[in-house]
């Protein structure tokens, strides 16, 4: 259980170089893909936020003056174009003023600011209670500018539809909420967390879920229901993230905007492990390196052979003769029914990924919510099997897009990123690091 504790930065001030994991080597696999309306988006987007007021009792500026003076330098619509690089200009500047809002919303918070940006009357009961997700984000200061955009966006889709986008939205938005009040009264009350408790809270950190929802809402992908194993896929693409973009945050120092030693991978592995920061890289790069395994093989499950499905010589393959395709195989290969179900397993021979360090894995019952919402709406003509691989190359894009995002922005490593690419070590100056 999370406990108040001392800051695990004051264990760390004799190691000043270190050298990341190669996630490229892990994700050359992965296409690298930038948007060809990376400049139309980002423009558009960093003119808007710096237009934005806050529509409060005052008239200020949404952004702050230091975050006024690195939009920039952060290269949020690179982001996203890196994470959604077939996506056309106008879903691209969506996805990018979101991402954008999130992070700083996230980041303010890393930083101990008085507000946790949401309404102060917000607590997880009202989160919970909340049935509308576009309202609840109304409740955000800086996720309700990009409320109307979402509005009239989701207003053109069928009713029926448009509902279960909500439902499943509302979803993420709750989670997202959540994770944002508890990270802010655990840095309020100088509170650690077990590695656990921490992986859950940070998977929902920066919103994953929601840009993934987006992604929907805007017709770039569509996450079909009933397919055993997707649950998986998507939990560990998000965790994987996660714990790429805080060995980044890690490495940016102490002094770092998005570095909080009681809530990241890396400082906490070497309290709860009691490792140098050296072994808590390496031990962050095994749980990326054997999630990316894992990930990997629930894709050669997701994505049966072409015409695998029903054996007739059409050219075609019904969702339900490719899901039928693939259950036969799981049979003959001796898979369980909990796999099948979309029931987390974990695997004997994993060195890093242990119970001790992610906690129960997720339940059938978290399936069946996650299943909820899920409609494929962005492609209802599609097959289920042409759908999923969609989806599943649009986490991969956003996995890829994040570890290159992570050299470039000027967030983390400012104007190095080129070197650590390279060569992958950081060095801190002692002035940086105590």
């Amino acid at each position: 259980m999370a406990s108040p504790a001392r800051s695990p930065s004051s264990m760390l001030t004799s190691n000043l170089s270190f050298q990341l994991p190669d996630l490229l080597a892990l994700t050359s696999s992965y296409p690298f893909r930038v948007n060809r309306n990376c400049k139309f988006a980002t423009d558009g987007s960093e003119g808007w936020l710096l237009s934005q007021n806050t529509s409060d009792d005052d008239d200020g500026p949404v952004l702050s003056q230091n975050e006024r003076e690195v939009l920039q330098s952060v290269k949020y619509g690179l982001l996203a174009s890196l994470c959604s690089p077939t996506s056309d200009g106008p879903q691209l500047r969506v996805l990018t003023d979101f991402l954008s809002l999130v992070f700083i919303s996230h980041g303010r918070i890393l930083e101990g600011k008085e507000s946790h940006g949401w309404k102060p009357w917000t607590s997880i009961v009202h989160v919970e209670s909340a049935q509308d997700a576009l309202e609840l984000n109304e409740t955000n200061v800086l996720l309700k500018h990009i409320v109307p955009s979402l509005q009239r966006i989701s207003s053109r889709l069928p009713e029926a539809q448009g509902s279960r986008w909500n439902k499943r939205f509302l979803r993420s938005v709750k989670a997202f909420a959540k994770a944002q009040l508890r990270l802010y009264e655990n840095i309020k009350s100088n509170t650690i967390p077990t590695l656990p408790e921490y992986i859950k809270l940070r998977r929902e950190a920066y919103g994953s879920s929601m840009f993934i929802d987006l992604l929907d809402l805007l017709e770039i992908s569509s996450r079909p229901s009933g397919v055993p194993g997707l649950h998986q896929f998507t939990l560990w693409a998000i965790d994987i993230v996660a714990w790429i973009l805080d060995i980044f945050s890690y490495a940016s120092g102490p002094t770092g905007p998005t570095r909080c030693d009681s809530h990241n991978l890396i400082a906490l592995l070497t309290t709860h492990k009691n490792l140098s920061v050296q072994g808590a890289m390496n031990y962050a790069g095994g749980m990326v390196k054997e999630a990316l395994e894992e990930l990997n093989r629930l894709e050669r499950e997701l994505s049966p052979p072409p015409n695998g499905g029903t054996g007739s010589g059409s050219g075609g393959t019904s969702s339900e003769g490719t899901w039928g395709w693939l259950g036969f195989v799981k049979s003959a290969v001796g898979l369980t029914g909990d796999v099948q179900a979309g029931r987390s397993t974990r695997r004997s021979d994993w060195k890093f990924l242990t119970d001790a360090v992610l906690g129960p894995p997720p339940t059938d019952e978290d399936a069946e919510d996650f299943d909820r919402g899920a409609t494929g709406s962005a492609s209802g003509t599609k097959s289920t099997s042409e759908q999923t691989a969609r989806y599943i190359q649009a986490l991969k894009d956003y996995i890829a897009g994040s570890i290159h995002w992570g050299y470039e922005t000027e967030l983390y490593f400012e104007q190095k990123g080129d070197e650590v690419r390279s060569f992958g070590w950081v060095f801190l100056a002692h002035s940086d690091h105590s």
